[in-house]
């Protein structure tokens, strides 16, 4: 506990947009919150505001930041001056470029099955002045970096609004796809106008739906369904004026709402930790403890980096989620060829480990095999992939296929050489002796570049080297002398003259 106190809770920024647009991950501040002492190995729920401009975001942000350590200390009481605490300061530019995240968790649920809650700011993630690739990329961080999403609108839901909510239902279903994840797991949309009652509002809502049936399915169904639902609280405007110019009864009847929403809301909370979807395509990563599905903080940070490496990769189009989808299926169509060749290698690795089984494979055989596996992989994956720049993807994949074979062949030429140097050696003394002055100089490379001199001379022997080595050794021998040889020279003319076995 003294660790989880050292450090100043305070507001940091995640995700930072420069001045042209471009998005700057920021890993030592998302490893601050999501490996922090109370949320490395818990599950995490991540109450994430969205908005626009004068939405009331940040007034909601200080509120539940105002009511969670009440509920983390289980006294579960409001705070007495609400509204003058410090945290997501209301109308602050200064927490608006960009995703920011209260570095300290609060600790919530029942024992023994604790949730640690993050609050999210995402900034600009709805801002129309931003790019449409720079909106888009800020969905998928924000979806990464939230499980229950509030999105607040003044007086009403706009066409903007509804537009912006629909790029982003969309942009977490994609990558609720690719990274195994439920796309939304809760969302509230939080309406910030006085002048509707509540039952006006339900039908405001029934409105809404109606109208995003054509223009934004994608919101239309997730507000039929049970994931979402809406709320009308008073404007953040009109709750600070009425403290002088308000009846008391106005007041005390929008606080009281303002605060029974914030109890509701950190008291759901723990129900909507960060999880996994069943069937997740990738299930050898490491699961959280207890529930495999619910992710731990640490375990969300690393997936944050997966995401990163992943944007950093790809290219300029991506202005849309179709666009992301066809980026990230074709990730995972390369991730699918590279772990099949890698599989494959293995295989091949461990059915020549034993001395006979080496020898009857020799290295051009080998080198053969992971040539036609490369190339049928190639074509394979290559036929299914979605984005233009496929012939530059392929290079790509054709070259680390390529480097993977080389780093087995090289260790299997040698291991080739070490079995066929210890068949030479139970000979006899005579085979040994013939390349004795060579083996005893104690020199790995020497000892294999006088392993075609040891295969001749057995060859010389007679019958019995033959005999004893074995018919398909035997008949191969002359190939693996040619084959090691011309190996050889070209590493002489490559430049490459360094031992073929070196110390690490």
């Amino acid at each position: 506990m003294e660790e989880t106190c050292a450090v100043r809770a305070e507001p940091l920024l995640l995700v930072r947009i420069n001045a042209s647009g471009g998005l700057i991950l920021r890993m030592g501040a998302i490893n601050r919150c999501l490996k922090h002492p109370l949320a490395r190995d818990t599950p995490v729920c991540l109450l994430a505001v969205l908005g626009g401009p004068h939405s009331g975001k940040t007034f909601l942000l200080n509120h539940l930041l105002q009511g969670l350590p009440g509920l983390a200390s289980g006294e579960g009481s409001w705070p007495r001056g609400a509204g003058s605490g410090q945290g997501f300061r209301w109308g602050a530019n200064g927490l608006s470029r960009g995703i920011w995240m209260w570095s300290h968790p609060f600790l919530l649920g029942k024992e023994g099955r604790k949730v640690a809650v993050f609050l999210v700011d995402t900034g600009d993630v709805m801002s129309p002045e931003l790019s449409r690739e720079t909106r888009t990329r800020l969905c998928a961080l924000t979806s990464m970096l939230s499980s229950y999403q509030i999105l607040t609108a003044s007086q009403e839901l706009k066409d903007t609004d509804l537009e912006h909510l629909e790029t982003f239902v969309h942009v977490a279903e994609v990558m609720g796809r690719h990274y195994g994840m439920v796309p939304i797991q809760h969302l509230d949309l939080l309406v910030h106008d006085s002048s509707h009652p509540s039952k006006a509002w339900q039908g405001h809502m029934g409105d809404v739906i109606q109208k995003s049936s054509g223009k934004y399915p994608k919101v239309q169904g997730l507000l039929q369904g049970r994931r979402a639902r809406c709320y009308l609280l008073p404007a953040p405007g009109r709750r600070w004026a009425s403290r002088g110019h308000g009846s008391s009864g106005d007041t005390d009847d929008d606080a009281g709402r303002l605060r029974a929403y914030v109890a509701d809301v950190l008291s759901a909370a723990p129900q909507h930790a960060k999880s996994r979807c069943p069937g997740y395509w990738s299930e050898g990563r490491p699961a959280a403890r207890g529930d495999r599905r619910l992710l731990t903080g640490q375990q969300l940070a690393q997936e944050v980096k997966n995401l990163s490496g992943w944007m950093g990769r790809t290219g300029p189009s991506c202005a849309s989620p179709d666009e992301m989808a066809a980026q990230l299926h074709d990730l995972r169509t390369v991730e699918a060829a590279k772990k099949e060749f890698e599989e494959y290698v293995r295989q091949q690795d461990a059915a020549t480990k034993r001395i006979f089984s080496a020898l009857r494979v020799l290295p051009d055989t080998m080198r053969n095999l992971l040539s036609a596996q490369k190339d049928t992989l190639l074509a394979r994956h290559g036929a299914t992939l979605l984005c233009t720049g496929r012939e530059q993807t392929l290079e790509a994949l054709e070259a680390e296929l390529q480097a993977e074979a080389k780093a087995f062949m090289d260790a299997y030429t040698v291991r080739f050489c070490g079995h066929l140097a210890a068949v030479g050696g139970a000979v006899g003394a005579g085979l040994m002796g013939l390349a004795g002055g060579v083996v005893g100089a104690g020199m790995a490379a020497a000892a294999l570049a006088a392993e075609a001199g040891m295969v001749a001379a057995g060859a010389a022997v007679g019958a019995t080297g033959a005999a004893v080595v074995g018919g398909g050794v035997g008949a191969g021998l002359a190939a693996t002398v040619g084959c090691m040889e011309k190996e050889e020279d070209e590493r002489v003319q490559e430049g490459d003259r360094e031992p073929l076995l070196q110390e690490e």
